[in-house]
């Protein structure tokens, strides 16, 4: 990863200093101050724990202190605070106990009377070690998922049409955008976009539009510099820089706020962003893919999207069609979920009964594989067998309202603008109250949802 250097942060790293002797916390305070670092003064072990803090990059701890002794000092740090880097300072008399603190985790150990450069020299390699340690972890919070269990599969010809592009294009670079609605698998075909392609062996990255709260994308996206605002207490790598080699995924970019939307832009025209509350300019090897299930072109005439924006993510468009409308892969679908619920749980395996069989086939699945996940997981977790039959799926498509589920009616009992009714309900239950998303399911205009939801006297 290259980084073009056009400033410097004015964080200092912060070293703690424990010495019961007065003379030696006040010269290496001095010195420290003196070669840029930040500097907390504590005249013993037990008075250096109550003043430690995440913050702190390095530990001088001596050796020989009253009511907390070094080597005490030094577990109680590595147990509590594992990013702390501790060099122990000891007496000559004192170096089978230094070589022992090592052993319990230090970093490194000298002796009085102390050598500032020496001292100088350590603490700098100390703090990049501590700085690495605490990138290495955010690298295991965000790079969490393992290659899937499997890829994004189907039988039905508009997924073999679909698989045969994202074959084409697995080993470009070039920007991909998925569109389809909630729940057709949008997430997973990204991921075998990314493992299908020369860059498997590098990280691929989610940042969910939707799920981070508005003020935290522009950080959890580019990054900050400690101190960049209120509650940034570190540095912190952005997702862009952890996916270096690898893919992004931005899930939901519809959901992207419209001010943040620029910044995106540039990266993707020139591959290098800033993190916030810093000058540096670093630039990436990333691959982007976005997904949505809203209609961007709508959204760029509510002024809601940007145009440009649209047009750099959308290089290589692929469309996933909903369940309902490619039965045929109902039965695979069925097999591969249980195959991993069974590996979950560490169970021999389920097999599914002709008459359920028949009915998950017949469903119309407004929430898609999601939604069939969901079903197979309850009828897994209740049913008296390892097979699964009709009656095992009671919630089959009751997704109405409490009122309605209740009804003992049946469709040759209701009105046509009650069975109308009905079916816009169940249809918003189903989408999550997504009006847009609704209209496609039921096969009509996002207007003419709104219309009859108005004459209906739906909220």
């Amino acid at each position: 990863m290259r980084e073009k250097e056009s400033g410097k942060s004015d964080q200092k790293p912060l070293v703690l200093v424990a010495d019961d002797d007065p003379n030696i916390r006040v010269l290496l305070d001095h010195n420290l101050q003196g070669f840029g670092f930040a500097t907390i003064l504590a005249e013993d072990g037990q008075d250096a724990i109550e003043k430690m803090t995440d913050e702190v990059s390095v530990a001088l701890i001596d050796l020989s202190m009253p009511r907390m002794n070094g080597m005490e000092c030094l577990r109680r740090i590595r147990a509590e605070y594992s990013g702390v880097e501790v060099i122990v300072v000891t007496a000559s008399g004192e170096i089978a106990d230094a070589i022992e603190a090592t052993k319990e985790g230090a970093y490194y150990f000298v002796t009085k009377p102390v050598n500032l450069e020496e001292i100088f020299a350590l603490v700098q390699q100390a703090c990049q070690s501590s700085a690495l340690k605490a990138e290495n972890r955010q690298l295991k919070e965000i790079v969490s998922e393992t290659r899937p269990l499997g890829k994004f599969a189907g039988d039905a010809p508009a997924i073999r049409e679909l698989l045969d592009r994202v074959h084409k294009i697995a080993d470009l670079d070039s920007s991909v955008l998925i569109t389809g609605e909630s729940g057709v698998g949008k997430g997973l075909l990204a991921r075998t976009i990314h493992y299908s392609g020369q860059r498997a062996d590098h990280p691929f990255v989610t940042v969910s539009c939707t799920a981070l709260p508005r003020e935290l994308v522009e950080s959890e996206l580019f990054g900050h510099e400690k101190g960049a605002f209120t509650g940034a207490q570190d540095r912190r790598l952005g997702r862009l820089e952890v996916a270096h080699g690898g893919t992004l995924f931005l899930d939901e970019i519809g959901d992207m706020p419209l001010d943040l939307q620029p910044k995106l832009l540039t990266f993707l025209q020139e591959h290098a962003f800033q993190r916030i509350g810093s000058n540096r300019v670093t630039e990436v090897d990333v691959r982007v893919i976005a997904a949505t299930h809203q209609n961007l072109p709508a959204l760029i005439l509510e002024g809601r999207f940007r145009a440009d924006l649209f047009y750099r993510l959308n290089v290589l468009p692929l469309e996933i069609p909903p369940l309902r409308k490619r039965a045929v892969d109902v039965p695979p679908l069925c097999i591969s979920i249980l195959n991993q619920i069974a590996r979950r749980r560490k169970h021999a395996g389920f097999t599914l009964c002709d008459d359920a069989l028949k009915a998950l086939v017949a469903y119309q699945w407004p929430g898609n594989i999601r939604e069939l996940e969901n079903v197979l997981e309850r009828a897994t977790a209740f049913c008296d067998s390892d097979q699964i039959s009709a009656r095992d799926l009671p919630s089959l498509g009751q997704t109405s309202t409490p009122s309605d589920a209740g009804s003992a009616r049946s469709l040759a009992s209701l009105t046509l603008v009650e069975v109308e009714k009905m079916a816009i309900e169940q249809t918003l239950e189903a989408c999550g109250g997504n009006k847009a998303q609704s209209a496609r399911v039921l096969g009509i205009t996002e207007k003419s949802i709104y219309n009859k939801m108005k004459r209906l006297g739906l909220s």
